[in-house]
């Protein structure tokens, strides 16, 4: 299902494929839709890094991290191209594991500077781990639980 070279630990629960994140919260960051076929990733911009890499290898996935855990993206033998990211809530049904009503309920929750931040962090490297934290992209609605969700590929040298 996956490239061998792309060294992930993902875990298969409930037909939703979640990537394994660290920190006090049960990995519980549901990407309904796991596999994101849609993205082939064919643009020419390399976001300023790595203008021997291109092209995505593969189509692009989508991670999702629940608040107060980390992200973490590996492409070994490649780099990281960002595509899209969102610290928010943009749905009542990722990381809700014993979380009140009103933690979950807004659902418009976006942190306009989330690609920016994401993509210094990642883009043109072989790996980087990203906290899904209210102090890395500040709170853009207090009081809902919140999760960071990171639409990648690994690129591929320009032939």
């Amino acid at each position: 299902m996956f490239s061998l070279s792309l060294l992930f630990t993902f875990i298969l629960l409930n037909s939703n494929l979640l990537i394994s994140v660290s920190g006090g919260h049960d990995g519980h960051g549901h990407d309904h839709g796991g596999h994101d076929h849609h993205g082939h990733g064919h643009g020419g911009h390399d976001h300023g890094h790595g203008h021997d890499y291109d092209y995505c290898r593969r189509s692009s996935e989508t991670v999702t991290a629940c608040e107060g855990s980390i992200l973490r993206l590996s492409c070994p033998g490649s780099k990281i191209r960002i595509l899209a990211a969102n610290y928010g809530r943009t749905d009542r049904k990722t990381c809700i594991k014993n979380r009140p009503p009103h933690q979950i309920r807004k659902t418009n929750c976006r942190s306009s500077s989330s690609l920016s931040i994401v993509s210094s962090w990642c883009d043109g490297r072989q790996s980087c781990n990203v906290p899904a934290t209210n102090s890395v992209f500040s709170d853009p609605c207090y009081g809902t639980y919140k999760y960071l969700r990171v639409k990648y590929c690994c690129t591929r040298r320009r032939s």
